[in-house]
């Protein structure tokens, strides 16, 4: 607040005396344009005009001892506010110690920021009088010039009533022969007075106003000085609360954190990113093909009708989902790994997976053996060979998912579709490892038609995505809808975050199913 009145007194200070130079830089024009009588017609400045002049800064001077002196006040106020804050906050939680302590460091950085560009825009200000200053000065001394150069044009100038010119010499005497030399001289000698008074001015006001804005620039660079003294002062006291801060987070969060752990709504959004990818993957790359049985090998007709039975009945406008269920099923293959995908079948770390197999069934205690081996394979020296293992493995599998719908629609990828193919699939992979270390117990469930008979639409767990007809000729409406095939797994939560209460159970993504009408 002391900055602001000081520039703004300053400014006013710089303004007041141009008025000044603009009338004496008006002045010197007027009486050149206008003839050597006229300008003696001029009397001399009267002094009662030169006191008023320079009255402005001794009205400034006053000014600003006024407000300097009601200025001082305010320091010892803030000094009581930051102790009577400082003795609240010790009183008070740390959390909100900081929080206020921050809000305060942000203010007071805020404060003198616009302190700060004040006093920049009073210094630029102050250059700016400064050059005006000195153009008014030149103007005025070329005025002067031009002004001596006149009065020498008429002294030197010969006389057009010249008897020895127009009129043949009279060699009687003249009584007023010498007179008008006479009153040339005065008015040269007036002019000379006058200009000397108004150089003596000129200086007398251009030493003047170097003197104030040399005194102004000084106050300037002082206040420059403390106001970035200041500023870098707050920074690093901003900068130590802030890092006390982060301390404080990071202890807190060391104390409560359970590290790995994701919410359900992170999960699910996860698996939606998926689901979507696989969709627009498909669409992207068999959005115009056919479907074509006649070239299917058993092992491509095997994996069809793990999907769907009776596959050949897949109506053509049911095409792209039945691309993403083949997608979906060899991803499940990666879902449903017991401890992560990579882990070889055979060699000393099969047993971790045999291990596995044999006590799923132990409840919380076999979810914490197995949060505690991943977490212990990531960290070992195998770790770099079982993700050389698990490259291989999803590129397998990316292979399988290209030959079967090269199968059915005899149409080839291009590189950069195997490679967001691929992309997805280790997408998956990052997901099966994290559903692996949460405390919580998830299900990923994808549905299959059964051999004893059909398997009926639940609305709990399954959400349609083909349009189907189930008004009859009638007009009622058939509510028999069959489930044809699983487009993307639901998943499914078993008791709360810390693996208890697993007799609740919540639906937290509904499977992707196609049906057809009973």
């Amino acid at each position: 607040m002391t900055g602001e009145k000081k520039g703004t007194d300053l400014s006013n200070r710089l303004k007041r005396p141009l008025k000044s130079n603009l009338r004496s830089s008006k002045s010197p024009a007027s009486t050149i344009s206008a003839p050597p009588k006229a300008a003696i017609a001029t009397g001399k400045p009267k002094k009662d005009d030169l006191h008023r002049r320079k009255n402005p800064f001794n009205e400034m001077l006053r000014q600003k001892t006024t407000k300097e002196a009601s200025s001082s006040g305010p320091p010892i106020s803030e000094e009581r506010e930051e102790e009577e804050e400082v003795q609240h906050a010790r009183a008070g939680s740390i959390g909100s110690i900081k929080s206020i302590q921050e809000a305060k460091a942000t203010d007071r950085i805020a404060d003198l920021e616009r302190a700060l560009a004040l006093a920049r825009e009073n210094q630029h200000a102050m250059q700016d009088e400064l050059d005006k200053v000195n153009q008014h000065g030149v103007v005025y001394r070329e005025t002067i010039a031009d002004y001596r150069r006149q009065l020498s044009d008429t002294y030197n100038s010969p006389r057009l009533a010249s008897p020895q010119m127009d009129y043949e010499p009279d060699d009687s005497p003249s009584p007023s022969f010498g007179k008008p030399h006479d009153d040339l001289v005065d008015e040269n000698y007036d002019l000379r007075s006058k200009v000397a008074e108004l150089q003596y001015q000129l200086t007398q006001q251009d030493a003047l106003h170097r003197t104030k804005l040399d005194e102004a620039r000084f106050r300037g660079e002082v206040d420059w000085n403390e106001l970035t003294g200041r500023l870098h002062n707050s920074e690093k006291e901003s900068g130590e609360r802030l890092q006390q801060l982060l301390d404080l987070k990071h202890s807190i969060s060391a104390l409560t954190r359970m590290e790995s752990q994701v919410t359900d709504s992170e999960l699910v959004e996860q698996l939606e990113q998926l689901h979507h990818r696989i969709r627009e993957w498909v669409i992207s790359n068999y959005r115009r093909t056919k479907l074509n049985f006649g070239n299917l090998s058993q092992e491509t007709a095997r994996a069809l009708h793990g999907i769907h039975p009776e596959f050949t009945k897949v109506d053509s406008t049911d095409r792209l989902a039945f691309y993403q269920a083949i997608i979906a099923s060899t991803l499940m293959h990666i879902l449903r790994e017991p401890i992560f995908i990579g882990l070889p079948e055979s060699g000393p770390l099969s047993a971790i997976r045999h291990a596995a197999t044999y006590i799923h069934d132990a409840g919380a205690e076999y979810h914490e053996w197995r949060r505690t081996t991943i977490r212990a394979l990531e960290k070992s020296e195998v770790n770099h060979a079982l993700q050389q293992e698990r490259e291989k493995t999803l590129y397998r599998m990316a292979g399988d998912i290209e030959h079967q719908l090269f199968s059915l629609t005899s149409t080839n990828l291009s590189p950069q579709a195997r490679s967001s193919l691929l992309s997805i699939l280790n997408a998956a992979a990052d997901l099966h490892k994290s559903l692996l270390l949460q405390k919580a117990r998830y299900h990923l469930h994808s549905f299959r038609n059964h051999t004893d008979g059909p398997t009926y639409f639940d609305e709990q767990r399954m959400e349609m995505i083909n349009d189907i007809d189930d008004v009859d000729d009638d007009g009622d409406t058939q509510i028999d809808r069959i489930f044809s095939f699983c487009v993307f797994p639901c998943l499914e939560k078993f008791g709360d975050e810390f693996g208890e209460k697993v007799e609740v159970r919540n639906v937290l993504l509904k499977a992707k199913v196609c049906c057809g009408v009973g």
